[in-house]
């Protein structure tokens, strides 16, 4: 159903909502996490004293986030470079602090507990970023966790056997797991261009070009969908409109100023009709108005408010003169059980109806013989 209300979102639009919400529950459960990770090191005594500003800053970073993206849906850029950038930072910072304080080495628990939580940074690179900022950050931190590795593996208290091949299979195990990360970045940003020529593709369908309205074979189908659910009680009403004498503004004033109007007038009726009611340029000076719904409205006085606001318009021409416009419209409301051919037929006869009783009037349909 084509509507004024309805919006076309991009494939990069769908991606941003969703995206949205992915990082508002990933804000949420990383606050969680933080606080049973903090709570558990300061219970066991494994809280290192860097973390005791560490996690309070990731705790913080996390609930503004939460919070600011909540309230204002703008921010996710912002919010998601913040989160990625605290976790790795914290994680860094205290590995450095670590290799720092007792020569290039960590015992097991840190290093492992690094290890683990590395890949978490990958995968935050990955979805937060940009494909190709993410392939750098996620392949920089391997590096240089990998490096670290291999300090400790030179200094003088070298892993033992065991811990040497769990390092050595990690650190394999990363990088098969950042080339993945990287194919998926990929082929989420060929999913994401094939969406965004496809949505082009729908519009220029479904559109006419000049006045961005619906078209004739879109408004076709709206037409079939309502005669089939043949909901008589919400009295859908269809308006056939044809600017009068329109050849000779294109003749007096050339095809140039013959757009300009039918873009004024396309904007009026769209200005004129409601959210749930469709407006399209049903082909060259004819314009299809679809009202779904007018069990609370006189489709006449619709009608005539239409009119009335096409002939107030002020178009001019380059000297200012005036170009006279007005509108001829034909009614029709739908019939129990009436096809869609014979419905819009009905609304043609009307507007005949009022282009050879003067022009610049509204017409109503006579009701479809049962």
């Amino acid at each position: 159903m084509v509507q004024n209300s309805d919006i076309v979102y991009s494939a990069s639009q769908h991606i941003d909502r969703l995206m949205r919400r992915v990082v508002l529950l990933l804000c949420g459960a990383g606050v969680l996490s933080v606080l049973a990770i903090w709570h558990m090191e300061a219970v066991d005594g494994t809280l290192e004293p860097f973390n005791r500003v560490g996690y309070p800053a990731m705790v913080l970073v996390f609930s503004a986030g939460f919070l600011a993206l909540w309230r204002f849906p703008a921010v996710l850029p912002w919010v998601r470079w913040a989160g990625f950038l605290t976790i790795c930072a914290v994680l860094m910072i205290d590995l450095w602090g670590q290799t720092h304080e007792s020569g290039p080495l960590l015992d097991n628990y840190n290093a492992l507990t690094l290890w683990n939580w590395l890949p978490l940074c990958y995968a935050m690179a990955f979805f937060m970023l940009q494909s190709r900022h993410a392939f750098i950050a996620a392949a920089t931190m391997l590096a240089f966790f990998a490096w670290c590795t291999i300090m400790r593996s030179t200094a003088g208290t070298p892993y033992a056997m065991q811990d040497r091949s769990l390092m050595i299979n990690t650190l394999i195990s990363h990088a098969v797991l950042v080339s993945c990360l990287s194919g998926l970045a990929w082929l989420k940003h060929v999913v994401s261009v094939q969406g965004e020529q496809a949505t082009r593709l729908n519009r220029l369908a479904a559109t006419d070009p000049l006045t961005g309205l619906a078209n004739r074979r879109q408004t076709l189908e709206l037409l079939e969908q309502l005669a089939r659910e043949s909901r008589v009680e919400r009295s859908p009403v269809l308006m056939l409109c044809d600017l009068d004498h329109f050849k000779n503004i294109n003749d007096g004033w050339g095809h140039a100023m013959g757009d300009q109007v039918l873009v004024a007038v396309a904007n009026a009726l769209r200005a004129s009709t409601r959210d749930s009611d469709a407006v399209a340029r049903w082909g060259g000076e004819e314009f299809l108005i679809v009202l779904p719904d007018t069990r609370d409205a006189d489709p006449a006085e619709l009608a005539e408010r239409l009119r009335t606001r096409v002939a107030a318009l002020q178009v001019a021409d380059r000297h200012q003169c005036p170009v006279p416009v007005t509108l001829s419209i034909g009614i029709a409301r739908l019939g129990a059980g009436e096809p869609g051919a014979s419905w819009l037929k009905r609304s043609d006869d009307a507007l005949y109806r009022a282009k050879s009783e003067g022009r610049n009037c509204c017409r109503m349909a006579e009701p479809p013989e049962e």
